[in-house]
């Protein structure tokens, strides 16, 4: 969705319908502009946000300090622990503590890796929600070269959701139960994420038994957690189709009879990083669709609080399910995994296929 020709602003456009925004094939100025918007509207009275890795020039953070100057609540959870950007982090933390934002560090044992923000506006006695919830960092820097996904959404129930999960994070306490706070629309680690999501696995296992349209759809950048690879082998024993695109780390095995025989598993290297990632689970043929920032690894399921959340709009659904379904057909970049955990490159059968490309191509013709 181009943002740059919204008529009105981007608030009236969220409130009316989800929008979503697949870097770097489109502007990441629409982030840009959802953050200064918030910036200067006197109706916002509070914006959250959490920083993992921003560009080092941030337009973003710019934005926030504005807020904090134009007498918004400003709240930013940063995250210290971020490899390589520790520095960068602590620069930013500390300018815009100086300039009146609330700086809240993660806990020492627990990485927050989540990419969230919410504004909150007062109208008269009602309070509305608008949020960004996002595959990738909000860093206008790595959107020209990462591929991610981030979805604005007035949506009550899910951004009532992330304010109960910035309320926790305020904290700065590790999870006492993964009880504490009940989600029910968002994907949580350290709460309900690994969770849910054998609960969606086993949802298409009973599928299949019962003689049932079974699938299962994936896209990580990295695969090792054996609790869920465990399921998903259980998921193929049980004939469940399973496709998936693991661009680096993989432990899972595909391929192998009586084990993985219902389990293909491709990566994509070309000019973009591969970085979204996205769980689709057929439901007989509902699609249930999610998008968010964790891999499938023990550090994103056990050390850190990460979010992923559904896509209930049916148009942007469809845009998801056709770009991974585009990805799918990638025979000029993409290599399979085979049974012995070898690349093999994909036979070069009909049309070729660049699905980066591909991708671009049909975005633009979505415009």
């Amino acid at each position: 969705c181009n943002t740059d020709v919204v008529n009105g602003t981007l608030t009236q456009a969220i409130e009316k319908n989800d929008i979503i925004i697949h870097t770097p094939y489109q502007s990441y100025d629409s982030v840009l502009r959802f953050f200064n918007e918030a910036a200067i509207d006197p109706d916002v009275k509070e914006i959250y946000l959490t920083i993992y890795r921003v560009a080092s020039d941030s337009k973003i953070i710019n934005a926030l300090i504005s807020a904090a100057k134009n007498g918004k609540k400003v709240f930013v959870l940063v995250e210290l622990k971020a490899r390589f950007d520790e520095a960068n982090n602590i620069k930013w933390a500390k300018k815009m503590k100086e300039k009146g934002v609330e700086i809240v560090y993660s806990v020492t044992a627990l990485k927050v890796h989540a990419k969230v923000a919410l504004v909150k506006r007062k109208i008269g006695d009602r309070t509305t929600y608008t949020g960004l919830l996002a595959t990738g960092n909000f860093n206008e820097s790595t959107a020209a070269f990462y591929t991610d996904h981030i979805l604005m959404t007035a949506n009550k129930a899910i951004l009532r959701e992330i304010e109960l999960l910035f309320i926790f994070l305020a904290k700065r306490a590790k999870p006492s139960s993964p009880d504490l706070i009940k989600f029910e629309h968002v994907l949580v680690a350290q709460f309900n994420l690994q969770t849910k999501f054998l609960a969606l696995i086993d949802r298409e296992i009973e599928y299949a038994k019962a003689g049932r349209e079974a699938s299962i759809t994936i896209k990580l950048n990295n695969l090792e957690e054996k609790i869920l690879i465990d399921k998903l082998y259980q998921a193929s024993q049980a004939g469940v189709k399973i496709t998936m695109l693991v661009r680096s780390i993989c432990r899972l095995i595909p391929g192998v009879d009586g084990m993985s025989e219902n389990i293909k598993i491709i990566r994509i290297v070309d000019r973009y990083l591969e970085h979204g990632r996205v769980f689709i689970f057929h439901n007989l043929g509902k699609q249930d669709v999610y998008l968010g920032s964790a891999d499938w690894m023990n550090r994103n399921i056990y050390r850190r609080i990460e979010v992923c959340f559904p896509i209930y709009d049916e148009k942007i659904k469809t845009e998801i399910l056709e770009i991974i379904n585009i990805q799918l057909r990638d025979n000029l970049q993409a290599v399979r995994i085979d049974e012995n955990m070898n690349n093999v490159p994909v036979e070069k059968d009909g049309t070729l296929i660049a699905s980066q490309h591909a991708i671009y191509e049909f975005l633009k013709n979505q415009s």
